[in-house]
């Protein structure tokens, strides 16, 4: 019964966002104030943004492209992450769906912490959102991020995060695997920036106060995504960025992001085991020697 719920509910989801761009396209928030200033130095935390948007949605034009210009202004330390519905896998969509997703564009900043939602007339909303997200009083949470480019479209990805709260902390890990120009297009016919293509870690912490370990110490988590098996195994490692975030599992809301574009692989050799004609040798192998076998048994 619960997994028909699912279904319904993320089939709902597909069509709301779709039905909702087309009233919230006539509806563009002309409020504007007074832009807030703030220094990164003044910023506890980096700031996780995250777009959610549809291709056929005319609004999600102009938030796109207000969005990569902040970003692109270097006046906040923030990343954001740009998740097209219509080209959404399951847990992308699902993550959509947690956010509460009916209307597009719909701006989301430190996860559940406040959301943009409607066309706006200039950036200051953003940046004002920005501002008021980047003081917020967090938890002393610290994310690393390492990815490592392996050929053929796989990522191995590790990320350290330290509790140095003298409480237990428990959280969220949600880890995006994004294009930084991506291969799908605005209604405008420019490409989505930091668009979301999977996301490989969505998962609890439990995180023990920092004096059951040593200070420095970490927990690691660790996944190797392989673009291939998902269709996406033309992605290059130039055009590639890994952007980790945690968030609080209470409030929802993000306490640290952190990213990193894939570096190269120590050498060659798993490039070589892990590529596809590789792969298709080892298939064909494999099935001469259980073919082999086979025949010694009559």
């Amino acid at each position: 019964m619960k997994k028909y719920l699912l279904i319904v509910s993320l089939a709902i989801l597909i069509i709301m966002p779709i039905t909702g761009a087309y009233k919230i396209s006539e509806e563009i928030n002309n409020e504007i104030t007074d832009p807030l200033n703030v220094s990164s130095e003044e910023q506890t935390h980096t700031v996780m943004v995250e777009f959610a948007t549809l291709t056929t949605c005319p609004p999600c034009v102009t938030a796109s492209g207000q969005l990569k210009s902040i970003y692109n202004s270097g006046d906040f330390d923030f990343y954001f992450v740009s998740i097209v519905s219509d080209y959404s896998n399951y847990n992308l969509k699902g993550r959509l769906y947690d956010l509460g997703v009916s209307s597009v564009p719909d701006v989301f900043f430190d996860g559940e912490y406040k959301d943009i939602i409607g066309g706006q007339s200039s950036e200051t909303p953003y940046r004002n959102t920005l501002t008021q997200a980047s003081q917020r009083d967090v938890p002393d949470i610290d994310i690393n991020v390492n990815a490592e480019w392996k050929g053929n479209g796989a990522i191995k990805i590790d990320v350290d995060v330290i509790n140095n709260e003298p409480e237990d902390y428990n959280g969220l890990l949600r880890v995006y695997i994004v294009e930084k120009e991506s291969r799908w297009d605005d209604l405008g016919g420019n490409p989505y920036n930091f668009a979301a293509i999977a996301m490989p870690m969505d998962r609890s912490l439990a995180l023990p106060k920092s004096g059951v370990k040593s200070m420095g110490e970490t927990y690691s988590f660790s996944k190797t995504w392989r673009g291939s098996i998902f269709g996406f195994g033309d992605i290059t490692q130039e055009n590639t960025m890994v952007i980790a975030s945690v968030f609080d599992k209470d409030s929802g809301h993000a306490v640290q992001a952190a990213a990193e574009q894939p570096t190269s692989a120590s050498g060659k050799l798993f490039d070589f085991l892990s590529s596809i004609p590789f792969f298709n040798l080892f298939q064909i192998i494999a099935s001469q020697i259980l073919f082999n076998r086979i025949l010694k048994t009559f």
